[in-house]
């Protein structure tokens, strides 16, 4: 009985320490199977991040092509509101990630845009506007994403500056991107059902992510341990956390892109999912080695009955035996298989007699069988326990995966007795195991291209396995198989050889390939891919298949062809721009030469290059007199400080040079002129030279004198005038009232009558007077020119009258937004005269209507009413001084208004007229200078 115990203790001292063992062989595959996660996720983050710079360097040169573009039309004198957008949109079908592309000067104003309807909004507020007002030299810039104020999705914006030939930021060009692009090209990466990719800014900001989670769109995550503690360590590496955005727990791999260092990739795994294959395993495993223990309990206890009933023990091990999933079987101690259960027929098809001895080893894969043959006997020679995997051939001719245990099973003594042994098949973990492996791989090629698609070639069957995205290369269905033979039909004849050449090298010497081919899809259009490959061999190391990956690189193929043809387009154009001005340069001096004005042209330093022969004739002197900066010793001395600071001024701003001054003529007498120069640039906007003229303003500048003491004169002459002719009538017309009252208490009669027409007169002669007065005012004003609102000024004109006249029905209107520039006194003027009016003489109306408004026509006004009219055949009176269509019983007035009015507009260079027709009302239109 005791000796039963320790026979039992002793087996269950070894399942303790199996267990042991077993735990700690786990422990080592688990971590085994976290490194190998993380490598690949390593792998994945590297792939994605290459990815998605590359992505990113495509859109960056989709933004120079549109340059390009957008640059020969503006060389060439094309470039409109029709074919900017037009090339713009061209840009957009070169790569279909873009949305959208627009161009903003520098003050953040759209200029042009693929879309219509954008053209003028302000984007100043942009942070790819504001990019390049800190950081001028900035070229390529991400901005963070936003919503855009158009389709209200969230975009990020990509922008790359136009430069001037000094480097200076002209205006930027810009594209939108949608992130859910992103999630698109993401999505084909088998990351498991968990699996998670999202691209942040280095700030912080969420761009993009994959699967899509629209609400975490644009949400800072600074503060997350991904920026706040591993990325300030190192620009790449690997963590295990819980996610802040879903809550799983990943194996996570991040990266900053080398190229955009702006930008960081993360790439996670579940955790869960990654450990899942080792669960299964160690459950398998602890269930093999909770039988082995089971089985070595009972094997114990069996054998120990034995001692009493050895037959009735055998038959129950055997039984026991044949009752176990796995082969179980029994060697002796040369390790010659006495027993085998009847599972190893099930499986294998050969009988248990035949697989006894050493007949087992007959199905073992004849690759395994030395290695296996050389532990079992070094087990056999160190007696110790042996396990180990290996290939076993099945009744249907294929090899499976064991995990084959063998234990050595000792005596009483300690001496060897027997081998018990168990062969657990493992082929579906192993078929997982390669799978993983394979992927590993084909995520290795994938590190070399963007954007790929996967394929694999069968040698056997002469057919190609293609992706999803390898078959939209190639405009197929998904999980298109064409043949071999099909494939070359879509090559061009010079890709076949090509093609043909590095598949055969790969084939028999197992060459890896990375060629360029050209083909048509199979919708006709023309396409470039960028293939690479490796042999796949079988587990003898024959080459039965080729597997790769391809790129569509057609983009880039056309970009250089567009880019030579546009060289050689501008090397034609420099050509004929040199000729063009070689002749407009002779031209210039033959007109100026011929023109009766001085002519000059000078450097962007103000060294003077060119003299006409009118500068000669009124200097004196011939070439090259009077040319660097000779010429300014003509100049007045009193007038050469400020010719000198005006230069200087119109130097720097790049605008017209113009003033006034006085040169010395040949005679020794100074000649007032007037003098004017703009700039001529070339095709960056550089200033070439200045061209100018001298215009001789002394009789002018005479002439205005004398008009101007004229003018003195004659106000002095009008008020004069006035006061003396306004004294008599002030006497007549108190003469006249004093009359009436002491004529009051008599009745009625004629001298009432005389009285009244004398007063009468007396106040429309001052009324004359006053007209004259404003007439004259209105002619010597001097003009000073702001910006107007004439929908103001109307409305209050028009509410003064209607308060004035509570009694009248009118209804009057304004359109707003009525603006133009000009004096404020004179235009006040001139619509107190035109509303008054309409005001008068639309007062016999039921219901008078004014209205005030613009024509279509730019800075055309008027003012319209439903009044009394008049005959256009009179129409050329209106404007006259003391004209009236009107008796002064009908309408009152002097006749001096729209003179007035006439007068005020001609003034600001503008003109007025009228439309009318009798009893049908009039329209008074004028024009003013626009802002």
């Amino acid at each position: 009985m005791r000796r039963a115990w320790r026979d039992l203790g002793a087996v269950l001292a070894v399942a303790l320490l199996t267990g042991a063992l077993l735990v700690f062989a786990l422990l080592y595959l688990r971590e085994a199977e976290l490194r190998s996660g993380e490598e690949l996720a390593d792998s994945l983050s590297r792939v994605i991040s290459e990815q998605t710079a590359r992505t990113l360097q495509s859109v960056d040169q989709a933004l120079q092509l549109s340059i390009v573009r957008v640059e020969s039309l503006r060389q060439a004198g094309k470039l409109d509101e029709t074919t900017g957008p037009a090339a713009l949109r061209e840009g957009l079908q070169d790569l279909q990630l873009l949305r959208a592309l627009w161009i903003v000067d520098r003050s953040g104003r759209i200029l042009m845009d693929s879309d219509p309807g954008n053209v003028g909004k302000d984007m100043s507020d942009r942070p790819y506007v504001q990019a390049y007002v800190r950081a001028p030299q900035t070229n390529f810039f991400i901005s963070p994403i936003l919503r855009s104020r158009t389709t209200g999705t969230w975009m990020m914006s990509v922008a790359r500056p136009i430069r001037d030939a000094d480097g200076s930021v002209r205006e930027v060009i810009a594209g939108a991107v949608e992130p859910a692009y992103f999630e698109r090209l993401w999505r084909g990466i088998d990351l498991g059902p968990s699996g998670a990719v999202v691209l942040y800014s280095r700030d912080g900001q969420l761009l993009a992510r994959s699967p899509a989670n629209e609400a975490m769109l644009g949400k800072d995550f600074s503060s997350a341990p991904i920026f706040r503690d591993y990325l300030p360590r190192s620009p790449h590496g690997t963590f295990i956390r819980e996610s802040d955005i879903d809550g799983v727990t990943r194996m996570v791999a991040y990266r900053q892109l080398e190229t955009y260092p702006d930008l960081v990739v993360a790439v996670g795994s579940s955790y869960d999912e990654m450990l899942a294959p080792w669960r299964r395993f160690a459950i398998l495993t602890a269930a093999v080695w909770t039988a082995a223990v089971l089985v070595a309990l009972a094997l114990t206890v069996q054998l120990r009955r034995q001692a009493r009933r050895s037959e009735q023990t055998e038959v129950r091990f055997q039984q026991l035996a044949q009752a176990m999933p796995q082969i179980v079987f029994v060697a002796g101690v040369t390790g010659r298989v006495q027993f085998i259960n009847h599972r190893w027929v099930e499986l294998t098809g050969l009988d248990t007699q035949e697989a006894l001895g050493t007949g087992w080893r007959q199905l073992v894969h004849p690759a395994d069988l030395p290695a296996m043959m050389k532990r079992l006997r070094k087990a056999l020679s160190r007696q110790r326990e042996v396990q180990f995997e290996h290939r076993l051939r099945y009744r249907d001719g294929s090899y499976r995966w064991q995990l084959l245990r063998a234990v050595p099973v000792r005596g009483p003594d300690e001496s060897l007795v027997s081998w018990f042994g168990t062969a657990t098949d493992i082929d579906a973990l192993k078929q997982a195991e390669d799978r993983l492996r394979a992927q590993a791989e084909q995520l290795y090629m994938a590190g070399r291209l963007t954007r790929m698609g996967h394929w694999r070639a069968d040698l056997e069957t002469e057919r190609v396995s293609l992706s999803a995205e390898a078959a939209s290369l190639m405009e197929l269905p998904p999980d298109s198989e064409p043949t071999l033979q099909e494939f070359f039909a879509t090559l061009a004849p010079a890709s076949v050889d090509q093609a043909v050449h590095v598949l055969d090298a790969c084939v028999r010497r197992g060459e890896p390939f990375d060629t360029e081919l050209e083909l048509k899809s199979a919708c006709g259009r023309q396409v470039w891919l960028r293939s690479v490959g490796e042999p796949v061999r079988d587990a003898t190391g024959k080459v039965v298949g080729i597997q790769g990956a391809q790129q569509d690189i057609t983009l880039r193929v056309l970009m250089m062809e567009e880019i030579r043809r546009l060289n050689a387009t501008l090397e034609e154009r420099i050509a004929e721009r040199t000729a063009q001005l070689s002749r407009q340069d002779a031209l210039f001096r033959t007109l100026a030469e011929q023109a009766p004005l001085p002519f000059w042209t000078v450097d962007p330093k103000g060294n003077v290059t060119f003299l006409s022969r009118a500068w000669y004739e009124l200097a004196g002197g011939a070439p090259p007199k009077w040319e660097g900066g000779e010429w300014l010793s003509l100049v007045h001395p009193d007038d050469q400080d400020a010719v000198r600071q005006n230069w200087r001024r119109s130097a720097a701003a790049g605008e017209p040079y113009t003033g006034t001054r006085r040169l010395r003529a040949r005679d020794g007498t100074y000649h007032t002129t007037s003098y004017r120069a703009v700039p001529v640039r070339d095709e960056q906007g550089q200033v070439l030279l200045w061209v100018g003229t001298d215009t001789d303003i002394t009789d002018l500048m005479a002439n205005q004198e004398a008009l101007r003491l004229a003018n003195r004169q004659l106000e002095a002459f009008s008020y004069s005038v006035s006061h003396d002719l306004q004294s008599p009538l002030q006497r007549v017309g108190s003469y006249a009232r004093l009359l009436r009252d002491e004529l009051a208490p008599v009745p009625e009669g004629r001298a009432h009558h005389y009285l009244a027409r004398i007063q009468a007169n007396a106040d429309e002669m001052a009324q004359l007077i006053e007209g004259l007065l404003a007439l004259a005012h209105v002619s010597e004003l001097e003009i000073i020119r702001t910006p107007l609102n004439l929908s103001d000024m109307a409305t209050e004109i028009l509410q003064r009258l209607q308060a004035e006249n509570a009694q009248r029905q009118v209804q009057w209107r304004v359109d707003p937004g009525l603006a133009a520039v000009g004096d404020v006194r004179l235009v006040r003027s001139v619509l107190e005269n035109l509303i008054g009016n309409a005001w008068k003489f639309s007062a016999r109306s039921p219901v008078a209507d004014l209205h005030v408004g613009a024509s279509s026509e730019p800075g055309v006004f008027y003012v319209q009413d439903n009044g009394a009219g008049f005959d256009m055949a009179y129409a050329d009176r209106l404007f006259g001084t003391f004209q009236r269509l009107h008796s002064p019983d009908e309408f009152p007035g002097t006749g001096i208004g729209l003179a007035t009015v006439a007068r005020a507009v001609s003034r600001h260079g503008g003109r007025v007229w009228a439309r009318s027709a009798p009893a049908e009302g009039a329209t008074f239109f004028f024009t003013l200078p626009q802002a």
